[in-house]
């Protein structure tokens, strides 16, 4: 099959609403690859997970503690949100856990 027989193939099962933002969002997550931070935040979200629901909290439970909105905890939940050491900070105070380990000299 040439390139533009695949096209023609696919373009009968495009939508004719709105055009799709795949494109775009592989684009960030791509991006988000090559700088590496993503793999560091799906492993603070798997870890904030756990730790949720051993403590039997919700989306708002955390969200009340840290002073945010509930949907900005499920976008951390994502693990797609570039976090900075505030947000990280908020997160251990608002789960009494430690998600970093560091050691200064």
């Amino acid at each position: 099959m040439t390139r533009e027989e695949a096209i023609a193939r696919l373009s009968r099962y495009k939508s004719s609403d709105s055009p799709s933002d795949w494109r775009k969002d592989e684009g960030k997550r791509r991006a988000a690859k090559e700088k590496g931070w993503l793999q560091y935040s799906r492993k603070i979200a798997i870890k904030v997970a756990m730790e949720m629901k051993c403590q039997g909290l919700t989306r708002q439970d955390v969200a009340t503690r840290m002073g945010c909105s509930p949907q900005y905890v499920s976008r951390l939940l994502k693990g797609e949100e570039n976090l900075s050491l505030e947000t990280i900070c908020k997160l251990e105070n608002a789960l009494n856990m430690a998600i970093l380990q560091y050691e200064f000299a």
